[in-house]
């Protein structure tokens, strides 16, 4: 899904759950432990190091062992992108197939990794519809 706009950075899709999780805990709470993350993804601290070492190489996070985790301007951008892509399937998931909240959020987070900008474009087009004509 994003990979089309930031051709230059391949991330996976847990690199992208990282980054997702970095932006949510700070819109929430301003400041970005390695704890929360972990806590917030379900992983050990370790893991969550390490993977802010690597979003830190790719140039999407400011990270120093033990200090806050800061995402740069490119960073927040690309985490932007993986939320509202997320955010609009869990949509259409809850409006269009009306699934239960939980779950559509589970389904979105597994879907947002592999769709395009294009094909997210259309989910929220029929997204609107069905929500105009009330189906």
């Amino acid at each position: 899904m994003i990979r089309k706009n930031f051709p230059s950075l391949e991330l996976s899709n847990s690199l992208e759950d990282y980054i997702e999780a970095v932006r949510n805990i700070e819109l929430e709470k301003g400041c970005v432990a390695v704890g929360e993350i972990a806590e917030a993804l379900n992983v050990k601290k370790p893991s969550v190091s390490l993977a802010m070492k690597q979003l830190k190489e790719r140039g999407l996070v400011e990270y120093t062992q033990y200090s806050p985790i800061v995402l740069t301007r490119e960073g927040r951008y690309y985490a932007d992108r993986v939320i509202s892509c997320h955010t609009m399937v869990k949509e259409f998931l809850i409006t269009v197939l009306k699934m239960e909240e939980k779950r559509a959020d589970e389904v979105a987070c597994g879907i947002e990794h592999i769709m395009t900008l294009e094909e997210i474009s259309r989910f929220q087009l029929l997204t609107e519809h069905c929500r105009k004509s009330g189906e």
